[in-house]
């Protein structure tokens, strides 16, 4: 079986990390990775800190990810200042791009009768030696790119409309030219157990299915009028889908025995809903 390739996101705000803002970039990034067949080992957030940024980078890069994704901080102000951390990580050289300056001209050309590219626009167009920009076609700081070994490192902006933008337009492409296989799935409802209880059935039907991942959710609260746990149960093998069914089907059986043969007090589980 082919292994998919990894990917790393390292988020960057002090607003994430105050509680002012969720981090929902992460996670619109993440499905994305997921549907075209990548695996997230990690999403790391960060503080707008530049011995941070270094730091967090240079630990990714160590753990060569196909995909490095950073998010945030390439903005003109002070606080932004992921690229100049990056090019810290890999000791580079923070050079004005001329293909990302002639981007973020033709964007203040569209924007305002003069073009006055002060310090802190030409900012956004200084990128780390060897990098190149990625066109943002809704703002004015683009995207960036540069291959380290077998990582390639995409910086993007924080502004949600901007990173699907850049997302969409240069990262899809390389997603889909992995040939990744997205994971197949298997969801089902289990009424009336609690997740302690459900747990050794669990257990068994992971260890006669090796190749699957199993992930349990319990939705309310234990002792309630109506236990809930949703039950996730994943492979990357497109052939198991047969697995999969199998799988349910065991464990379903598990838990029938369990209930006729266990304590009071553990419900009626193995029942299946929608």
């Amino acid at each position: 079986m082919k292994k998919s390739p990894t990917a790393e996101i390292i988020s960057v705000g002090n607003e994430l990390l105050i509680g002012h803002t969720l981090d929902t970039n992460s996670h619109w990034i993440s499905k994305r990775l997921t549907r075209f067949g990548w695996t997230l080992q990690r999403i790391t957030v960060l503080r707008d800190s530049l011995e941070a940024i270094k730091d967090g980078a240079t630990g990714a890069l160590h753990r060569k990810p196909n995909l490095l994704i950073t998010i945030g901080g390439l903005g003109p102000t002070h606080d932004d200042m992921t690229l100049r951390g990056v090019a810290l990580a890999l000791g580079n050289r923070l050079v004005l791009n001329p293909e990302a300056f002639a981007m973020v001209k033709a964007r203040y050309s569209a924007l305002e009768a003069s073009t006055g590219l002060t310090r802190f626009r030409r900012k956004m167009a200084t990128l780390p030696e060897g990098a190149i920009p990625l066109p943002n076609p809704v703002g004015t700081a683009p995207g960036v790119a540069i291959t380290i070994g077998k990582t390639r490192l995409v910086a993007l902006p924080g502004v949600p409309s901007e990173m699907k933008a850049i997302f969409t337009g240069s990262v899809i492409p390389m997603l889909r030219a992995s040939k990744g296989q997205a994971p197949l799935e298997v969801s089902i409802g289990l009424v009336g157990i609690i997740e302690s209880a459900l747990a050794p059935a669990l257990d068994r039907t992971r260890r006669a299915f090796p190749g699957l991942y199993f992930k349990s959710h319990p939705r309310g609260r234990e002792g309630g009028i109506r236990t809930l746990i949703q039950l996730h149960v994943y492979s990357v093998d497109p052939d198991s889908r047969v697995q999969l069914d199998k799988a349910i089907v065991y464990l379903l059986r598990e838990l029938s025995n369990s209930a006729r043969s266990g304590p009071k007090g553990q419900g009626k589980p193995g029942k299946k809903v929608p």
